[in-house]
């Protein structure tokens, strides 16, 4: 089974130098989402004022594959 590696980049890089094994690259996009999302629910206070933050998902040669993006915007000071 291939293994995944998943990155936090958010101003600070989380790295994932351990990975998890997954069928394949689908299952890796599936579970980038659940993180993605586990760490909005978990952590939603810690979003910085720009918003901007993304997790990555690379094989085992360090080739990304996957990228899910989060990015808040606060309508009421965008000029």
């Amino acid at each position: 089974m291939p293994r995944f590696h998943f990155y936090v980049h958010n101003g600070r890089e989380a790295l994932d130098e351990e990975g998890i094994d997954l069928p394949d690259v689908r299952a890796a996009r599936t579970e980038a989402v659940r993180l993605a999302g586990g760490m909005l629910l978990d952590r939603a206070s810690l979003v910085h004022d720009d918003g901007a933050w993304h997790l990555s998902v690379t094989d085992g040669c360090g080739r990304p594959l996957v990228r899910v993006d989060v990015n808040v915007v606060d309508l009421l000071t965008v000029q």
